[in-house]
């Protein structure tokens, strides 16, 4: 089975190298996508690790871009990871292990949740280690990205039919982007905001949205706002939250 590499990248000369580093052993080719508006050198060292690259236009849409990549990967299987995480080696270990050994489960599912545990950039814990959306997953023309930001992986002809387990071991990939100086720098918590906004106007029940708008909320410590978020959020129904952060929710409103 063969694996491919698929991110997206503005101005990422800080972290493209690194990133490129803790895969080159476990990915057969990568597939990045240069935002149009990159003013560094980030084609240069993508050039430099032999990566396919190509140029896309911003549309507001984390999904559309990474979709675009999607559509070029040429590997059975896609691993996303983005510029400012490396690959740990228990994700190196359990990647490889999973591709040369499938399973019976490999059948069953469209793909895999990651352990991703935040660290500053001395490589300091932030938080535990979290759940990811699925970063490991079929290369199917049936799965694409879904969500302006905060996006996830979706089975195409019924969204809600998408199943993934958890990959084994963990933590799997590190970040580095919630560093408080990386997230200042890159305006991060605006540009979300802004995004989930749109999330809600393309969907007005788009639980994921406001699952994230109560987590921000609460951060900020507007609790009414918070509740109100989550309450919408769980009033949506069964299987449109994962199960944890349905759980997150519930405690938060308990």
């Amino acid at each position: 089975m063969t694996l491919s590499l698929c991110t997206i990248a503005l101005d990422e000369q800080q972290f493209l190298a690194d990133l490129l580093r803790s895969v080159r052993d476990v990915v057969d080719e990568t597939v990045l996508g240069i935002d149009a508006r990159t003013t560094d050198h980030t084609r240069d060292i993508a050039n430099e690790y032999h990566v396919r690259t190509f140029t896309f236009d911003w549309q507001d849409s984390f999904a559309k871009a990474r979709n675009m990549t999607l559509e070029r990967a040429r590997g059975d299987w896609i691993l996303v990871i983005d510029p400012d995480e490396r690959l740990l080696a228990e994700g190196q270990r359990a990647i490889t292990a999973f591709l040369e050994h499938l399973d019976d489960i490999a059948l069953l599912v469209d793909g895999f949740h990651t352990l991703i545990v935040e660290t500053d950039l001395d490589g300091n814990q932030l938080s535990p280690p979290e759940r990811s959306s699925s970063r490991l997953f079929r290369n199917s023309p049936d799965l694409r990205y879904f969500g302006r930001v905060h996006e996830e992986i979706r089975y195409v002809p019924d969204p809600p039919r998408t199943v993934c387990a958890m990959l084994d071991g963990g933590p799997h990939i590190q970040h580095l982007g919630m560093e408080r100086s990386v997230r200042a720098r890159r305006h991060k918590r605006e540009r979300d905001l802004r995004l989930l906004e749109l999330r809600l106007e393309d969907n007005p029940e788009d639980a994921v949205a406001m699952c994230y708008l109560a987590l921000y909320a609460r951060a900020d410590g507007n609790m009414d706002e918070a509740h109100r978020w989550a309450r919408r959020a769980l009033d949506c129904g069964p299987r449109t939250l994962h199960d944890d952060r349905r759980l997150q929710l519930e405690e938060m409103l308990a």
